[in-house]
């Protein structure tokens, strides 16, 4: 199923290289924000509607 999703926020982790001192291998979280994204079915991993919403619903 293709997906037009709007006001998107996409997350994702990238590793680094191997280098010198305390930056060998570490992982960076990068973000971004999309207004309209059209997305095709056989790529779709996982789809959360408002992960905010979900955490504040969840407390009370």
């Amino acid at each position: 199923m293709n997906l037009l999703l709007e006001d998107v926020k996409e997350m994702w982790t990238e590793f680094s290289k191997g280098g010198k001192g305390k930056k060998r291998g570490t992982s960076i979280n990068k973000d971004r924000y999309v207004s309209k994204m059209f997305l095709r079915g056989d790529s779709v991993i996982l789809v959360v509607s408002n992960p905010a919403a979900l955490a504040s619903g969840a407390s009370s």
